[in-house]
């Protein structure tokens, strides 16, 4: 090889964990929903999505009817799934799309913690005019989900178990056993 040219190999382990600290690390600032999942007393499961903020803690707070069928699982198992994914039509790999999930424990806030208002505030600034459609509403409830180690697929073989209250800290890539 010639100076100047070089051979093209396979992105490295640092480029590769670089890139998903990256996406993480833009995830986090950035996201406004979450796909929840929740399981009913029964065990009957149930997926939705929901407004979300992040906490100073590291917690996701939502702000949820109580005629919705996950606010009612919430309430009663005190378990949930926070999943953030990219989205489809950034990848041309639709299963190796980015992602990210917590195991959560899911309190409710209520409206007469401290912790309500300045909740309710972080919700408003994340989600703009689309939570004052709903924060006046009673039969909403402030729901604190906090989260247990997480886990990244940031593609094809590329899995991380990942901190939740720094999600740029992550272990080494996850490799199947056997």
């Amino acid at each position: 090889m010639t100076a100047g040219h070089r051979m093209d190999h396979a992105p490295s382990a640092v480029s590769r964990t670089d890139r998903a600290r990256a996406w993480v690390a833009s995830l986090r600032e950035n996201f406004r929903t979450v796909i929840l999942a929740t399981v009913s007393p029964a065990g009957e499961p149930e997926a939705s999505v929901a407004g979300a903020a992040l906490a100073a803690d590291g917690s996701f707070l939502i702000f949820v009817s109580g005629l919705a069928a996950h606010t009612r699982h919430l309430l009663a198992t005190g378990r949930a799934s926070v999943l953030l994914a990219e989205d489809e039509a950034a990848t041309a790999q639709p299963l190796a799309r980015r992602r990210l999930s917590f195991p959560c424990a899911a309190v409710a806030i209520p409206r007469s913690d401290p912790a309500y208002t300045p909740g309710q505030q972080l919700l408003r600034e994340r989600l703009g005019p689309a939570f004052d459609l709903v924060s006046g509403l009673g039969d909403f409830e402030l729901i604190r989900l906090t989260p247990r180690t997480g886990r990244l697929v940031a593609g094809f073989g590329e899995t991380y178990e990942v901190d939740s209250g720094d999600w740029t800290k992550f272990s080494a890539p996850i490799r199947p056993r056997g």
